[in-house]
């Protein structure tokens, strides 16, 4: 009877060994949901680093701004713009935005052009980053890459 009892608690153990391992198996991180999406977009400005392949640089910076009222604000190296954002899950649009129409010469006129041509197909971000970094993926998978500077960031 006690040879039994033993195998029957170490079956039970192994079973115990077993099932808690199994909980260790992928860590996927959960989804991260609006808010938490929301809290790490707004507050901080984010200044443009590449729009697909092409670099920007901070002469003058290209930034942006999420508020918590679903409005968003930047410059686009020539003019302020305005305007509102929709944001469920990882989807991302921008409303129509208003800019100021100052003209800065040739190519600081196209290069805003092409940030807010590309702002405007936005459909949504990844959500794979880190804190200090911004991705928004538009409607053909075109990458706008914005860092907000307040912990280094990385500058592609």
């Amino acid at each position: 009877m006690p040879t039994l009892w033993k195998r029957m608690c170490c079956a039970a153990l192994l079973l115990a060994l077993l099932a808690g391992l199994g909980a260790c198996g992928t860590h996927e991180a959960p989804a991260p949901n609006d808010n938490a999406i929301r809290q790490s977009l707004v507050g901080k400005t984010w200044t443009l680093r590449t729009i697909v392949s092409r670099d920007f640089d901070d002469d003058p910076a290209m930034t942006l701004k999420f508020n918590a009222d679903g409005t968003v604000e930047g410059f686009g190296g020539c003019n302020a713009f305005t305007g509102t954002y929709t944001l469920t899950d990882n989807y991302l649009e921008f409303g129509p935005l208003a800019a100021t129409h100052k003209s800065c010469g040739p190519i600081p006129d196209e290069r805003e052009y092409t940030y807010l041509t590309y702002l405007a197909s936005v459909r949504r971000l990844d959500t794979q980053t880190g804190p200090d970094e911004l991705v928004l993926l538009t409607e053909n998978q075109s990458e706008l890459k914005f860092t907000s500077g307040e912990s280094g960031g990385l500058f592609w």
